[in-house]
């Protein structure tokens, strides 16, 4: 009901072809099975994991969601006639090679808190952003990359543009934790602002170029979005306070795109680049989560996007 991708489920499938009958057992997945099947019964509630369905049994669903529920299509493998070999073959490896959680899977299992939910719907209703534009690719929204990186939009208008990276990210969970819903929706009507003028503007021009792969398109994000609505100053914006919430030229800012996303793809070393680009294509080849690269990029955007005039 939550539109969430479940594991595949491994049946043994034995067919008798004289008798022309079929069996089947479960090889792996019988816990998934057996939940499917008490709650469809009744016999389980719906826990705060699910926080739209907390505590509700199946009766107690609307008719839309029970038939949401029942059409949930479960993806399975059938092991046809296979010998007890090769199905405790087939067990151990599903049971040994298991692909390690990244640490946006771990957080939306761990936290059941608003600030979970802002973030993780967000990143649903922007699927635009991932299944189109490819800004985080499929495969990795599938791990839940792209909601990191809406993680950092919010970060980036609540508490301003530092360090990111994963464990900022689990930092910002935990603090705001406390936080109610309320705290969030004027952060993700900023959030949405941006992404959609970004997106209006920009698109056309440059949805093929650097700028709108994830590491580049935060810097835009913010850059954009401190120029649209500012947020707090820190050591990234100490140098371009003047510009906040000046407006964006987007004249210029499609001008120095278009400059920029040719250097970043022609792959030129640092002293090849253009002089008045070299510091934005430098930073752009290091650690792209820490201050010290996502500053000079900041600055460069800010300062030759703004609609400011000293």
């Amino acid at each position: 009901m939550n539109d969430l991708p479940i594991p595949q489920v491994f049946f043994r499938t034995k067919i008798n072809a004289s008798t022309q009958t079929m069996t089947r057992e479960v090889v792996d997945g019988q816990q998934r099975l057996r939940a499917i099947i008490e709650f469809a019964s009744g016999k389980l509630k719906l826990t705060s994991k699910s926080p739209k369905f907390k505590g509700l049994t199946y009766s107690d669903l609307e008719l839309s969601d029970q038939e949401a529920f029942l059409s949930y299509k479960i993806p399975c493998v059938q092991l046809i006639n296979s010998d007890n070999a090769m199905v405790l073959e087939i067990f151990a490896r599903l049971n040994s090679y298991s692909v390690k959680v990244t640490p946006s899977e771990l957080r939306h299992a761990e936290y059941i808190e608003p600030v979970k939910w802002a973030i993780y719907d967000a990143a649903r209703d922007w699927k635009y952003l991932w299944n189109e534009l490819k800004i985080v690719s499929v495969r990795e929204s599938v791990r839940m990359k792209n909601v990191s990186l809406m993680a950092e939009f919010f970060m980036t208008l609540d508490l301003g543009f530092g360090d990111g990276g994963e464990a900022t990210i689990t930092k910002f969970y935990k603090n705001k934790k406390t936080e109610p819903e309320s705290y969030f929706l004027p952060i993700r009507k900023k959030v949405d602002d941006v992404l959609e003028v970004i997106i209006d503007k920009l698109e056309e021009d440059f949805a093929d170029t650097p700028f709108f792969d994830g590491p580049n398109f935060l810097v835009l994000f913010a850059a954009v979005a401190y120029l649209v609505y500012g947020f707090p100053d820190n050591r990234v914006t100490a140098d371009v306070k003047e510009h906040k919430g000046k407006g964006v030229n987007w004249k210029n800012a499609i001008d120095v795109l278009a400059e920029l996303s040719q250097e970043l793809e022609s792959g030129n070393n640092d002293e090849d680049a253009d002089v008045r680009h070299a510091e934005f294509i430098s930073a752009s080849k290091s650690t792209t989560h820490r201050v010290s690269s996502r500053k000079p990029r900041f600055e460069y955007l800010v300062k030759e996007f703004s609609n400011y005039v000293s």
